[in-house]
C-alpha cells in the first residue's frame, strides 16, 4: 500500500509538473509574441500565481495533522485519502470540461492550481510519514526506502509518458487518466494501508508479548 500509493501519486504530481506549461498556455495564451526579459517576466508570472495556490496545501497538512477536525482524526491515512479524493474530482472537472475552460483563464487556473494544493495537503505530505509510522521498528528502514523508491519509478513514468500522451489523445484525455489514477490510489490507500492507531496498536502489544510486564509491581518479567 505504501508503495503503490507513493508510485501512483508520483506519476500523477510530476508528470504534471512536466504537463504545466500546457495548461498555463491554454489559460494565459502562447509566448510567441515575448522574448528575452518579457518572456521570463511573463513565465515567472504564471507560474506564481500556481505556486501561491499551492504551497499553501503544506501549510494546512501541518496544522491539522494529528488533530480532531469536524468530529475526525486527521492521521497522515485520513489526510492521503481526502487529498486523492479532490485530486481525482479536480481532474474530473477540468478534463470533461476542457474546451469549455479554455474561455475562462482565471477558473481553469485555480482548479488546476487547487490540483496542486491538495496533493501537497495531501499525499506528497503523508507519504513521507506513513511508512515510519506503519512499518515496525525492524523494517521500518528497509520499507520505507522500498517505498520512496516506488515513488521515484513513478516520477520517472509519469515524466516520460504524459507529453506523449498528450500528444496521442489531446490534453483533456491527460487530465482523465489522473482523475483515473487519482481514484486507484485512494482505493489502494482505503484497502491497503493500515489505519495508523490499528497498527501501533499491534506492535505495542508484540511488545508486551516479547517484554512482558509484572501487572503487580510494573517491573519487566
Amino acid at each position: 500500500g505504501s508503495s503503490g500509493t507513493w508510485f501512483l501519486f508520483d506519476v500523477v504530481f510530476y508528470g504534471n509538473t512536466i504537463f504545466q506549461p500546457i495548461v498555463v498556455e491554454a489559460a494565459f495564451g502562447g509566448k510567441s509574441g515575448y522574448d528575452g526579459i518579457e518572456l521570463l517576466r511573463k513565465t515567472a508570472t504564471d507560474s506564481l500565481i500556481l505556486t501561491s495556490i499551492a504551497l499553501p496545501g503544506y501549510a494546512v497538512a501541518g496544522a491539522i495533522m494529528g488533530k480532531k477536525t469536524c468530529c475526525v482524526t486527521q492521521t497522515p491515512r485520513y489526510v492521503m485519502l481526502q487529498g486523492f479524493a479532490a485530486m481525482s474530482v479536480l481532474y474530473a472537472a477540468i478534463g470533461i470540461n476542457w474546451s469549455y475552460l479554455r474561455g475562462y483563464p482565471a477558473l481553469l487556473v485555480v482548479l488546476y492550481g487547487m490540483t496542486f494544493f491538495f496533493a501537497n495537503y495531501g499525499p506528497n505530505t503523508s507519504t513521507f510519514i506513513l511508512p515510519s509510522l506503519i512499518f515496525d521498528d525492524h523494517h521500518r528502514a528497509t520499507w520505507n526506502g522500498v517505498s520512496a523508491a516506488a515513488g521515484k519509478v513513478g516520477a520517472l513514468t509519469g515524466a516520460t509518458l504524459f507529453e506523449p500522451a498528450a500528444d496521442a489523445m489531446g490534453d483533456s484525455a491527460v487530465m482523465i487518466i489522473c482523475a483515473v489514477v487519482a481514484v486507484v490510489a485512494y482505493l489502494l490507500t482505503l484497502f491497503a494501508v493500515p489505519k495508523v492507531e490499528t497498527e501501533h496498536a499491534r506492535i505495542q502489544q508484540s511488545d508486551t508479548v516479547d517484554n512482558p510486564v509484572n501487572s503487580s509491581t510494573g517491573e519487566l518479567v
